[in-house]
C-alpha cells in the first residue's frame, strides 16, 4: 500500500455519543481526519443539542453530523414542518441530511400509505437543503439480493439470516428499481440541491447505471460505504476506468457502526480501536493496490474475493479528501 501523505476524510460512519472517545481512537489509529456522523441522534432518540455537545467536547471540528427525518408522526404539512427542523439543526452546527433506506420502503403517512421517495409533500426538504447549501446523503433501496426471494440461490442468505428485516422480496415492498426511479424524479426536479447516493449510488451490481446517473444528473454524487464486495466483482479495469471517469463525483465512505447496533461497551479502549485497523487496511488495500483476490471489508456480504484497482494518486486525493471538503460544509 502506498503511505498516506494527508489524513483521510470518512464521509460515512455511524457512532453513538458515548462512543465518541472510542471514533477518536479509530481514527487516531487510521490516519482520519475527519468523519461524518449519520443519524445516530435522531435513530437512538438522543436529543439533538445534547448529542452535538457530546460529540464536539470530544471531536471538536473532527466530525461533521448529518441529522434524519422524523417521521414517527407525519400528519399533512410534514413536509415543510421537517423542511424548518433542517433549517434548525444547520444553524445549530449540523452538515448535511441523512434519509435512511426506510424511506420508500417503511415510512407511512398518518393515514397509513407508504410515503414514496418522490412524493411530492417532501419537496420541502429537497429544496429547504438547496437553499441553505448543505448536501442530502440518500439511502434508497439496497442491494438487489435483498430484493429477491430468500432462499439458497439468494447471494445474501447469511447476512439475510442475521438480520432477516432487511428483506425486502415481499409484494408489499416496491422494486429495487422503482425506489431507485424515484430517487431520480427528486434528484432530477431539485437542480440545486446536492445529493449523494449512498452505497454506490445502491446500484453496485450494474455500474453501467451508476455511470449513466452520474452523467445525467450533474448534482448527483456517490459515496463507496459498505460496497467493495460488489464493486470488486467487476473487472478491475472497468472499475478502474469507472473512478477515474468520476474523479470528482465520488466520495470515500466506509459504514463503520459504534456504539449503535450490537456493540459492547467493554470494546471502548485503544486496544479495541486498532481492531478496525484491519478493516480500512483492506479499504486501502483495494483502492490503492493492485493486488488480486484479497479480501474486502465485509465478510458477511459474501464470502468471495475482490480485485484491487490500484487508483492514480490524483483520484485518490479526490476521492479521500478533496471531494467531501468541496461538498460538505464544516469539513
Amino acid at each position: 500500500m502506498r503511505s498516506h501523505s494527508q489524513p483521510i476524510i470518512d464521509v460515512h460512519v455511524h457512532f453513538h455519543p458515548d462512543a465518541a472517545a472510542h471514533m477518536a481512537d479509530v481514527m487516531e489509529a487510521n490516519r482520519l481526519s475527519c468523519v461524518v456522523n449519520l443519524g445516530s441522534l435522531e435513530e437512538l432518540g438522543i436529543p439533538f443539542q445534547e448529542g452535538m455537545n457530546a460529540f464536539r467536547k470530544v471531536l471538536g471540528q473532527r466530525t461533521v453530523y448529518f441529522p434524519t427525518l422524523d417521521f414517527g408522526d407525519a400528519p399533512p404539512g410534514f413536509g415543510e414542518r421537517m423542511a424548518e427542523e433542517l433549517e434548525r439543526k444547520v444553524a445549530l452546527g449540523a452538515g448535511g441530511l441523512k434519509i435512511f433506506k426506510e424511506l420508500g420502503l417503511r415510512h407511512k403517512d398518518a393515514g397509513g400509505n407508504l410515503i414514496p421517495v418522490d412524493d411530492p409533500r417532501l419537496d420541502p426538504v429537497w429544496a429547504k437543503a438547496g437553499e441553505i447549501g448543505v448536501p442530502v446523503l440518500i439511502h434508497t433501496a439496497d442491494p438487489v439480493a435483498f430484493f429477491r426471494p430468500l432462499d439458497e440461490n439468494n447471494e445474501r442468505w447469511e447476512e439475510l439470516h442475521r438480520f432477516p428485516d432487511w428483506h425486502f422480496g415481499g409484494p408489499e415492498s416496491p422494486d429495487h428499481d422503482t425506489l431507485l426511479a424515484q430517487r431520480d424524479r427528486v434528484i432530477e426536479r431539485h437542480t440545486d440541491t446536492i445529493f449523494i447516493g449512498a452505497h454506490l449510488g445502491n446500484y453496485s451490481e450494474n455500474l453501467d447505471h451508476v455511470d449513466a446517473c452520474l452523467d445525467r444528473y450533474p448534482n448527483f454524487f456517490v459515496d463507496t460505504s459498505a460496497r467493495i464486495a460488489e464493486i470488486g466483482r467487476h473487472p478491475l479495469d472497468k472499475v478502474r476506468a469507472f473512478f477515474c471517469k468520476h474523479q470528482d463525483r465520488v466520495v470515500f465512505g466506509t459504514d463503520l457502526v459504534l456504539g449503535w447496533e450490537g456493540y459492547d461497551s467493554d470494546t471502548r479502549t485503544k486496544e479495541a480501536a486498532r481492531g478496525f485497523k484491519n478493516f480500512y487496511d483492506l479499504h486501502w488495500r483495494f483502492f490503492e493496490t493492485d493486488e488480486r483476490q484479497i479480501d474486502h471489508p465485509f465478510p458477511i456480504q459474501g464470502r468471495w474475493k475482490v480485485d484491487a484497482i490500484g487508483l492514480p494518486e490524483e483520484v485518490l486525493d479526490k476521492f479521500y479528501r478533496r471531494n467531501a471538503r468541496r461538498l460538505i460544509p464544516g469539513l
